[in-house]
């Protein structure tokens, strides 16, 4: 049995995500039947390009996803990536860098020390990227639920601050489910915790929770629908799991039945926009085209809903389970950023467990 390659997996996840969200972000406001009227028949086929720019866009799922990982890096940094409440608070503060970036202002002046290289020595390299900052959002759940974040007022599982359910927040937690893979239900709890900060119902932050837990699972070279159902079992324990394991099990449901056309399958699991939907979709697409990332993604992306996020979620998957080196060359070679995508996940993966184990082992 050939050794894992986890630099790859890590850098994998986090690209993989990207050239999801990429593939979507053309299609977000298209219904399907819009999409394979502007596109193919069949729908939408290949990453597609920016005139302005030459290369393929993406949204703020992948932007905040890198801001995921840099508050990971944050609480490594304080010696805290362990320790309750700790990580989600600095990936908390990571995402009042994101904010400022999109609207150049804050949610309250008690934050404006992270912006000074004085007082905060993990101030975020990523600031320096300024087109990553670049405005591509559908909604505005994130934005608004970080700026009423006044003196620390965020959301936590034993804290609603609001009822947000859409999947702003499911789509950014890959990096939770990297750093943590070694322990699937940390990683769950972790990726609840951050979900919770903007999206603190249920059924917007325990999504978070299992796609950070199936992350986990595929790193070790687990088929996707073993680590859906791995995860599935850490679901259970949490209240308030109703909706999203019934719409999950639907999904696993759906992708084990042959006599069931992918396109309809799609249908049956939820408007593509909440975040319990697009998870299911994100499974259901991931679990019936594992072995060709195209044919996953198309799937994720090709409906009514957020095509972007779901896109983005299955990319995140499959892209764990792949590695880099296995995604499509043709589309790694369109995506923008990806040098800088490949040090965010190289630097996590260097201060990940794996990486500790893999010293120890030469």
């Amino acid at each position: 049995m050939s050794k894992i390659n986890y630099t790859d997996k890590f850098e994998g996840a986090i690209i993989g995500s990207a050239l999801g969200d990429a593939f979507g972000y053309p299609l977000m406001s298209l219904t399907y039947a819009d999409i394979c009227s502007t596109f193919e028949k069949s729908g939408a086929r290949e990453l597609a390009i920016s005139r302005k720019t030459g290369t393929a866009l993406f949204t703020e799922a992948t932007q905040m996803t890198l801001f995921t990982a840099d508050g990971i890096l944050w609480a490594v940094n304080e010696d805290s990536a362990y320790e309750n409440g700790a990580v989600a608070s600095r990936i908390f503060y990571a995402y009042q860098e994101w904010l400022y970036m999109q609207t150049k202002t804050i949610a309250d002046r008690v934050y404006e020390w992270i912006f000074d290289k004085m007082r905060n020595p993990n101030m975020s390299s990523l600031l320096n990227s300024k087109g990553l900052g670049k405005n591509r959002r559908l909604n505005d759940t994130n934005i608004n639920a970080l700026l009423d974040a006044v003196g620390s007022n965020y959301g936590t599982l034993s804290k609603q601050v609001n009822n947000n359910t859409d999947g702003g927040a499911v789509k950014r937690v890959a990096p939770v489910g990297l750093f943590y893979g070694q322990n699937p239900d940390m990683a769950f709890r972790i990726a609840c915790d951050v979900g919770a900060l903007t999206h603190s119902h249920p059924d917007g932050y325990l999504p978070c929770g299992v796609y950070a837990a199936i992350v986990a699972g595929v790193l070790s070279d687990k088929p996707v629908d073993d680590a859906v159902n791995e995860a599935m079992a850490l679901l259970a324990a949490y209240q308030g799991n109703e909706n999203t394991y019934k719409l999950l099990q639907k999904a696993v449901d759906l992708a084990n039945d042959e006599d069931t056309d992918p396109q309809e399958g799609i249908s049956e699991l939820g408007d593509g926009v909440s975040a319990v939907s697009v998870l299911a979709i994100a499974v259901y697409s991931a679990i019936l085209h594992q072995r060709n990332y195209k044919f996953a993604i198309a799937l994720a992306a090709n409906h009514d809903g957020d095509s972007a996020a779901c896109a983005a979620v299955t990319g995140g998957i499959l892209g764990a389970w792949y590695g880099l080196k296995k995604l499509p060359k043709d589309w790694k070679k369109k995506i923008q950023y990806i040098n800088l995508m490949e040090n965010v996940a190289d630097a996590l993966y260097d201060h990940s467990e794996y990486a500790v184990v893999e010293n120890d082992e030469d």
